[in-house]
């Protein structure tokens, strides 16, 4: 019997090419797109599920303490969480800390005295129960001891390769030091691990001993927010009891804190209406969390968008199925005499249906047949789009087979439904004399599926369209300052002179201002409690930069009270501009009644106020503007980062301009920066990547909404032909009797 069905999809392959091509295509497509999604979503769900006992292992978040209107949790922590977490939770039976400790220039000198050097970005640092915790294979060394002093570091193969080849990195030595060349230190390789996962959170290159910094010294300190505190519970503990616990730690351990950085107790922090609450994340949350979390270590996921990709996937099947029942229905008249011989010849209604089974089965198989295919050329271009590295290998993969048979078996099911009940409920011997009226049986319902088609395929353009709407109100946001055509020059620190690089860079062609810097948006993440005069020693967070007197103009950012700081005045290395929130968080009108007002870092730390700017974005675009300070760059006094940049002003021009700008910029940095990496961002780019996630969602969502609008007009091209078809007879009626094809 199956060899009969094969023969007759056959047939009917040959006598109904157009609905066949038009079936399949639908078909081919929606099995194309699920698969595409399904990989996707799999490798969103299986991040850091590779860790041993990962359902126990949780990180500790607190409430964002250096903002007053952000409810996200915070998951970068002080030393003294973890001190006392490991102090008063005895259910925790392991903890480790995960520090970023910044960028460094990592040299090694090999046999031929050849120096090998590069600039490592992804560097972490962590302590002895690093490996214990998490599972991160180990290739060469071990593990247990990798970290036993404090100029250890472990390195991923790659790196490992990309230093000392194919020796054996482990017992070697390397130096580390500032991008600036500071701070020239000696480590020794201790391991070597396989390079992290592309479905793991916490990813580096290099991973240093958490012993080379000073984290015991800062146990009291619940404000030194440098670390992401990670957890494994005894698997007898109930965990709602250890919530409790450790929400109740605030209370009893941050005092010392607040009142050496706040100048407060906890009982007035709290009835100030500020929190400081500590919360539990699973690890297998982190990269798709319920609520928004601001991460340390890397970026995650969105919830969100995986139930929409989802959701469209689930859209296009239906689609499919329901072009292949519509169009099955609409050859009722075609399909209506095979059906009478065979129920005459004493197939009975449940064999039909059967029959009608397997036929849309064939389908469903050859579509499947194809539309792996079509999945293998579409991956690489699908990869690009979404950054990932998805591979498709199904006969490996035991669950993408049973799900894909699974989607075979429904969509066969589906499709076959309505045309096996309708096509096997007449009488054949009224069929066979021509007494069953044809064209109109199901001419509701066909229309109906029609309207239903491209009701989905409105409904997802709608959805696409909103998406994209909300994107261009993003980019477009009116932010405060000009982000266009903003250069930004790292490794600053590392020249003699940040001044005479800057005074230099303004004379480059294409070049209008140059501002030497300590941070630029949306990347100023320095941050610290000051009071000041009138507010009876309450502290403040506040965040801040280092700038030069071509800052607010380089960036286009408006002064609306005061002044600049000006190039001919020593004394502003000891006076400060602030934003409006800072000046309405300390409770003072935005005008001239500032000015001249003490900002207090300590009692050697007092800055008069010269200036007020208008409050402009200096993180991502989707969080509130916080109180803000730009002191001098040449102040030393309140201490950041001390990292360096210049920040240029480009003109607006051609492709070959910039090329020439930015090729006498790297002339000019490679006379003064002696062989440093020629290194440079731009900051609307680096705004873009805040909300990149966004922008993949929308592309992908875009070619879902198309894919199931294609689908929906192939079923409506279909419904023509077969209309025309019909009226065959009638057309030709009307052209003899004299109508003209206008």
């Amino acid at each position: 019997m199956f060899l009969n069905n094969i023969l007759l999809f056959v047939r009917n392959l040959r006598r109904q090419r157009l609905f066949s091509v038009i079936n399949l295509l639908g078909l081919t497509i929606s099995i194309a797109s699920t698969l595409l999604i399904y990989l996707y979503v799999r490798h969103e769900f299986s991040y850091d599920r590779f860790h041993h006992d990962v359902q126990r292992i949780y990180r500790i978040n607190q409430t964002f303490i250096w903002g007053e209107n952000n409810n996200n949790q915070f998951a970068s922590t002080g030393p003294g969480v973890a001190y006392a977490v490991q102090s008063e939770i005895p259910e925790v039976e392991l903890m480790t800390s995960v520090h970023t400790p910044g960028n460094f220039i990592i040299s090694y000198s090999n046999e031929n005295n050849e120096v090998i050097s590069f600039e490592e970005d992804r560097v972490l640092a962590a302590d002895t129960n690093f490996f214990k915790m998490f599972n991160f294979p180990v290739v060469a060394g071990k593990s247990e001891n990798a970290f036993a002093q404090a100029n250890n570091l472990v390195m991923t193969r790659s790196t490992a390769e990309k230093y000392f080849g194919s020796s054996d990195p482990v017992g070697k030595l390397v130096r580390l030091s500032g991008v600036g060349g500071e701070d020239q230190k000696t480590y020794e390789v201790t391991a070597v691990i396989e390079d992290t996962p592309e479905n793991s959170y916490i990813e580096f290159d290099i991973l240093l001993s958490m012993k080379a910094y000073p984290i015991e010294r800062f146990s009291w300190s619940w404000i030194w927010t440098q670390l992401e505190t990670y957890i494994r519970v005894d698997p007898r503990a109930n965990i709602d009891e250890v919530r409790e616990k450790i929400a109740a730690l605030p209370k009893t351990h941050v005092e010392q804190t607040l009142r050496a950085a706040f100048n407060t107790t906890y009982e007035d922090y709290v009835k100030s209406g500020k929190k400081w609450e500590l919360f539990l994340q699973p690890m297998l949350d982190i990269h798709l969390p319920a609520q928004t979390v601001i991460n340390r270590l890397n970026e995650s996921g969105s919830l969100q968008v995986v139930y929409s990709f989802v959701g469209a996937a689930i859209f296009i099947i239906i689609l499919s199925c329901v072009n292949f029942m519509n169009l099955s229905t609409a050859q009722f008249s075609r399909r209506i005499k095979e059906a009478s011989v065979r129920k005459v010849l004493g197939m009975g209604k449940m064999d039909l249906t059967l029959s009608f089974f397997m036929e849309a089965l064939l389908f469903c198989m050859t579509a499947a047949a194809v539309g792996i295919e079509l999945t293998q050329i579409l991956l690489p271009a699908f990869n690009v789009v979404t950054e990932k590295s998805l591979q498709l290998r199904l006969f490996n993969d035991v669950p993408l087979m049973l799900l894909l048979s699974g989607i075979v078996l429904l969509m066969a099911a589906i499709s076959s439904s309505y045309p096996a009940l309708f096509l096997s409920g007449f009488n054949p011997a009224e069929a066979i004399k021509g007494k069953v009226k044809v064209g109109r049986q199901g001419k509701s319902f066909r229309n109906g599926l029609v309207v239903f088609q491209f009701s989905i395929s409105i409904i997802l353009i709608i959805c696409t369209a909103v998406v994209f709407q909300q994107l261009s109100f993003i980019s477009n946001k009116e932010i405060g300052f000009n982000k266009q055509n903003l250069l930004v020059l790292n490794h600053v620190e590392a020249i003699t002179s940040g001044e005479a690089l800057a005074n230099a860079a303004l004379k480059l062609p294409g070049v209008e201002d140059v501002s030497w810097c300590r941070s630029a948006p949306p990347r100023i993440w320095d941050g610290d409690s000051f009071t000041a005069e009138g507010l009876n020693g309450i502290t403040l967070s506040i965040n801040f930069t280092g700038a030069d007197e071509h800052y607010l103009g380089a960036l286009g950012i408006k002064l609306l009270v005061g002044r600049n700081f000006m190039q001919d005045s020593p004394g502003d290395i000891q006076r400060v501009i602030l934003n409006e929130a800072a000046v309405k968080k300390m409770g003072w009108n935005v005008d001239e009644s500032v000015l001249g007002k003490k900002l207090i870092y300590d009692v050697n730390a007092q800055f008069e106020i010269i200036g007020v700017v208008a409050d402009f974005n200096y993180w991502s675009l989707n969080t509130p503007i916080e109180p803000m300070a730009i002191f001098h760059v040449a102040n030393n006094q309140v201490t950041g980062n001390r990292r360096q940049f210049l920040v240029m002003r480009i003109a607006q021009q051609d492709l070959k301009s910039w090329e020439t700008t930015l090729g006498a910029l790297q002339g000019l940095w490679d006379r003064h920066a002696s062989g440093l990496p020629f290194d440079y961002s731009f900051v609307d780019q680096a705004f873009a990547e805040t909300f990149k996630s966004q922008n993949q969602f929308g592309q992908i969502l875009t070619v879902m909404a198309s894919l199931a609008l294609t689908i929906a007009v192939m079923g409506l091209l279909g419904m023509v032909i077969y209309a025309l078809d019909q009226r065959t007879k009638e057309i030709g009626i009307r052209k003899v009797t004299g109508a003209s094809i206008a």
